[in-house]
């Protein structure tokens, strides 16, 4: 049993009771050959044979090179991935958590809460029409309770983040199974899975089931879902697994292939469907007479079952004898067609084959799903969300409201009249209307899911930065939580001018450089004099010595400077650099990263390669130049391998120490030093935040209440002396390192619970600022006394905490000079804040 202080999950892989027989078909299966690295050799030499479609929104080629990036950093480019790396590195996290002191500091969500990243699954409660569960690419399990006005988080302490399927149990709606790790194209995209997990509590704690890492070789499920006996069936790249105990042990039922999806017959407890497809003999539709233990081929008109890729099923209570089925070919460009059998699978017709839904990208994205009144109503999604009214003969597009692109499920909720929901890359979405018409965005209410790339902030005020996301775009923080859209498609690098927080860098995929002078309410490129391409994530870095230098690549090309705030660039060396860092004592050094390091003293005229590095290492992933020492940086290093995460020189690379330390074996995407103490280090990691203070010999996992997600930048803001973590899958979020020291600011009451910021300005004459969080789960209040303990002016007064930063402002019309105090009240505890207000 873990210790008592991590009730998210509760049971260790040593006490899983297998199912007997199920492992030896995975011992085999852990050996075979890397599937993943094939498919994405076999992808690249489609679209170099097809080089029209690189320019070409929705063929593929986008979402393509996001899997093989991601891909190629955790394994540097060879070899498959170790199914049990993130496990372990997880169990030695929680073994080291559980011996470390209390925290003394918290982190604080910022959100963003109008916004929501790329959604998977969902699934409804089967009484409780208002209790509705989405499991997000990388920000775990979450769920409503009353219809997605609200959210909250159910997984954040779980091993991955990577939910990929969720049932609710027909028979006891308190027991919840997921499917952990995302699998498009049939590799793990980016945040590895753990096999099964399983609550009987409606997801307040976790435990380990009969099916986990390593029993399957690409650690990554398609589908679970919930029969009405009390049987679950889930696919997986490995084939079909199936639980007759609600989960608890798990059978392979068939072996190999992709199993997409599975839907139970309407109204036969005992008759089930399945779908299968992949480059192999027996693709197609299959049914099960006897509650998912045996199958054979469903009928007869399905397409060749060699050409079937991503496919889904769809059945409806309103005839039970209707199933659709909608195939992508193997390749993933091009739909093979939509397919109906009216009498229970024995005979297939096609629909229609048009449009071609999946755009370039079948692979990676498809929903299928039917109305639960009416038998010719149904939604298919691909990069856009189609409509049907006569049973799948045509297509048109559904409705209006901005629902976003790239769809992952689609479902109509038993028990209502009309409502149907969609998961896509930007969030959940509902229609009360069978889609047609309007759509309610559902992940704008505390759904806080978004998968950063990169976060910059403003030096020159706290309250403000910007972060570049997967499939959402360059966004704007502004000071509130809903957070503004800025540059579109993949955002990227950004990159904050560190006095005159109006100038915004940001890009999208590709190196696609841009700037905006009015805090991103407009943008304009930046191109000039570049050549090429960039990589997927192309590095940029501003000097914060001359805000108007920076740094930037292209493949091939090499490095390339601007002086003027990219007005004009010119190429300053043929490294073509994975990461870029310039120094803040001299910003005529600059740090490049490829196989080891290149730097210059100069600003660019002339460069020296570093000494190699002395240890084996993952794939190198950013270099930090150190803020207070000209000759000193850092590399980290991706993956889970055995070898350095962490590098470290004091002499330009002459040297390399492994500095590592303790540290699990995970991997390091981010590095932030204090310049206030600069033997103070921060890592962001795949499992959260790690600290040392004692040149990377010890590590430990920084602050309190920060998710096991995969943290992709950090960053630290100077004069507030705060940190921001930008996750892959749970958004920004926010520690005060000054809490967490000697330095603690004047601050009464203070909680790991309760954060109530400095006020700005202190003193003040017209207004003050107030940033508060409270994750309390009670009433939430921030009021402002004066000395003698008379309330002034209430501020705030919220019915429960959830964590995020709020802003409260305290307008000081006619309130008189003197010394009031601010205070943030939850339950029994208060923290305040002394506020002068001057003539």
């Amino acid at each position: 049993m873990l210790p008592s202080r991590y009730p998210l999950f509760l049971l260790p892989i040593a006490m899983v009771s297998f199912v007997a027989g199920s492992n030896a078909v995975a011992a085999d299966r852990v050996s075979a050959p890397d599937p993943a690295h094939r498919w994405l050799e076999e992808k690249a030499a489609y679209y170099e044979a097809h080089p029209e479609l690189k320019d070409l929104p929705g063929s593929g080629w986008k979402p393509f090179n996001r899997v093989r990036w991601e891909y190629e950093v955790l394994t540097a480019g060879d070899g498959a991935p170790d199914p049990g790396a993130r496990w372990r590195a997880w169990e030695e996290t929680e073994r080291r958590m559980g011996r470390a002191p209390t925290p003394r500091a918290a982190w604080f969500q910022l959100g963003p809460e109008n916004l929501a990243g790329r959604m998977l699954a969902i699934a409804f409660h089967p009484v409780n029409t208002n209790t509705v569960y989405a499991g997000a690419a990388g920000g775990g399990l979450w769920r409503t309770t009353d219809g997605g006005s609200s959210w909250q988080a159910l997984t954040d302490e779980i091993p991955t983040m990577s939910v990929s399927g969720v049932a609710v149990s027909l028979t006891n709606p308190d027991i919840i199974v997921i499917t952990t790790g995302e699998l498009p194209g049939g590799l793990v995209d980016g945040i590895a899975g753990v096999g099964i997990l399983r609550s009987t509590d409606a997801g307040a704690t976790w435990g380990t089931t009969g099916l986990q890492y390593d029993l399957i070789e690409d650690h990554g499920f398609h589908i679970v879902e919930a029969g009405p006996n009390g049987t679950f069936l889930a696919g997986a790249v490995d084939g079909l697994w199936r639980s007759s105990d609600d989960g608890v042990t798990w059978d392979l039922v068939r072996d190999g292939g992709n199993y997409f999806d599975v839907k139970w017959k309407p109204g036969d407890p005992n008759t089930v469907y399945t779908v299968k497809g992949e480059d192999a003999a027996g693709n197609n539709v299959k049914i099960s007479t006897d509650d998912g233990l045996t199958w054979t081929k469903a009928g007869t008109g399905q397409p060749l079952s060699f050409l079937i890729g991503k496919s889904k099923i769809a059945v409806t209570p309103a005839d039970p004898e209707v199933i659709y089925a909608a195939f992508e070919d193997i390749a993933g460009t091009s739909f093979t067609g939509l397919y109906r059998s009216t009498d229970g699978g024995g005979t297939w017709t096609l629909q229609t084959s048009s449009p071609n839904v999946g755009g370039g990208q079948g692979w990676y994205n498809l929903s299928l799903a039917v109305d639960n009144d009416n038998a010719d109503n149904l939604l298919v999604g691909g990069v856009s969300l189609f409509r049907s009214t006569n049973g799948g003969l045509s297509l048109t597009t559904s409705g209006t409201g901005g629902v976003h692109v790239d769809h992952h499920d689609a479902r109509w909720q038993p028990g209502t009249s009309g409502d149907v929901w969609v998961a896509s890359d930007g969030g959940i979405y509902e229609s009360t209307n069978d889609g047609n018409g309007s759509w309610s965005y559902k992940g704008g209410n505390g759904l806080i899911t978004y998968q950063f790339y990169d976060i910059c902030i403003a030096q020159n005020d706290e309250t403000k930065m910007a972060g570049g996301t997967q499939d959402n775009g360059t966004d704007i923080r502004l000071g509130s939580n809903n957070w503004v859209n800025g540059l579109g498609g993949d955002g990227m690098v950004c990159n904050i001018d560190p006095t005159d927080f109006n100038i915004i860098y940001g890009e999208s995929q590709f190196g696609n450089l841009a700037k905006s002078t009015n805090c991103g309410q407009s943008w304009f490129p930046i191109q000039n004099g570049l050549t090429g391409q960039g990589t997927w994530v192309t590095p940029v870095d501003i000097s914060r010595v001359d805000p108007l230098t920076l740094y930037t690549m292209r493949s091939g090309p090499g490095t390339y400077k601007t002086t003027n705030g990219g007005a004009s660039w010119s190429n300053v060396s043929p490294v073509s650099t994975k990461s870029i860092s310039i120094s803040r004592v001299d910003g005529d050094v600059v740090w490049l990263l490829d196989a080891t390091t290149e730097y210059t003293t100069d600003g660019g005229s002339t460069w020296a390669t570093s000494s190699a590095f002395p240890f084996a290492t993952g794939g190198v992933f950013r270099v930090l130049a150190h803020p207070t020492d000209v000759a000193s940086a850092f590399v980290t290093f991706a993956g889970f391998s055995v070898g350095a995460h962490l590098a470290y020189t004091t002499d330009f690379g002459s040297t390399w120490a492994d500095v590592s330390g303790d540290l699990p074996k995970m991997p390091v995407r981010a590095i932030a030093v204090d310049v206030q103490e600069p033997d103070h280090w921060y890592i962001g990691t795949d499992l959260g935040v790690w600290a040392s203070t004692n040149g990377g010999a010890n590590w430990t996992r920084f602050g309190a209440g920060l998710p096991n997600a995969v943290i992709w930048d950090l960053e630290i803001h100077d004069s507030a002396h705060k940190l921001v973590a930008g996750t892959h899958g749970r958004g920004a979020w926010e520690i005060d390192l000054a809490a967490d020291g000697t330095d603690a600011p004047e601050i009464a009451g203070a909680s790991l619970e309760l954060m109530l910021d400095r006020p700005m300005p202190n003193p003040a004459r017209d207004q003050v600022v107030l940033r508060w969080a409270s994750k309390r789960p009670g009433p939430v209040a921030v009021n402002v006394y004066d000395v003698s303990g008379r309330l002034v002016t209430p501020l705030v007064a919220r019915d429960r905490g959830d964590g995020i930063i709020r802003q409260a402002t305290w307008m000081l019309d006619d309130v008189p000079a003197g010394v009031y105090f601010a205070v943030l009240e939850a339950g029994d505890e208060r923290v305040s804040r002394k506020v002068v207000v001057v003539e």
